[in-house]
């Protein structure tokens, strides 16, 4: 279970979270939802513990975690917004590094290389770097860095950003299967056509707080009023989005 408790952060004068409670159950997938600069990286990054709150407090099964908790980091596999591999090498070669840092044996670390590689259609040779890919590919590095170690815990800030949607519902199949072996995971994602049938259960960031958590049924209980919509949950989640002081909605889930 990853739960926060009251996280406020601010950068100079600026708040971007304002108590911010949230909690994924263990084995389920939490889709976190808000409008840009709602401050979903923001919350996954205190989460990720590369980020102290300003106050508030990170727990992991009951146990309180903050920056310096370096064995929670090993259980955890991240996506960021913003990938962080080394450009001047290939993907089998990054793979290969982060293996190293988590201290996988060679040949353990050899034989999941060669099935991610496999999974998401990466070269196998060393021919080109990271930083010729595409993004989807670049976006795919990122996750096969993220599982290399087979984490306990997935944070996934944007994880399908370029990645072409029969790749996406791959992907999405690989975390199910994930879940229901007890594997807790966090997701950011503007695409609702991708995340709508994986995740248990979605929560809306607004003003610097969690407005709801509810899961796919709930969300088609209160969308009722939208019925008339082609995608009445999409619609209602985009009201709900809508800046205070905007009468414009704003498509945010693409």
């Amino acid at each position: 279970m990853i739960k926060t408790k009251n996280i406020l952060k601010s950068f100079k004068k600026q708040s971007v979270l304002n108590g911010a409670d949230l909690e994924v159950k263990k084995g389920t997938i939490l889709s976190l939802l808000g409008a840009n600069g709602a401050g979903k990286s923001t919350l996954t990054n205190i989460i990720s513990c590369i980020m102290s709150p300003s106050s508030g407090q990170i727990f992991i099964d009951e146990e309180e975690i903050n920056v310096d908790s370096y064995k929670y980091r090993s259980k955890v596999g991240y996506v960021f917004e913003k990938p962080i591999y080394i450009e001047k090498l290939s993907a089998k070669e990054q793979l290969e590094f982060s293996a190293e840092m988590y201290k996988i044996s060679k040949n353990e670390a050899m034989e999941r290389i060669d099935e991610l590689l496999d999974f998401f259609e990466l070269p196998k040779d060393n021919k080109k770097y990271i930083e010729d890919y595409s993004k989807g590919m670049k976006t795919k590095v990122s996750l096969a860095m993220a599982l290399i170690h087979n984490p306990q815990y997935l944070i996934l800030d944007e994880p399908f950003e370029g990645i072409d949607f029969l790749s996406a519902q791959k992907v999405c199949k690989l975390f199910r299967d994930m879940a229901s072996k007890g594997v807790t995971i966090l997701i950011t994602s503007h695409q609702y056509d991708v995340i709508a049938d994986v995740s248990d259960d979605f929560a809306l960031l607004k003003d610097g707080k969690i407005e709801f958590t509810l899961t796919m049924d709930e969300l088609k209980e209160k969308s009722q009023f939208f019925s008339d919509n082609e995608n009445p949950v999409k619609s209602f989640l985009e009201n709900e989005m809508r800046m205070k002081d905007s009468k414009e909605v704003i498509s945010f889930l693409k």
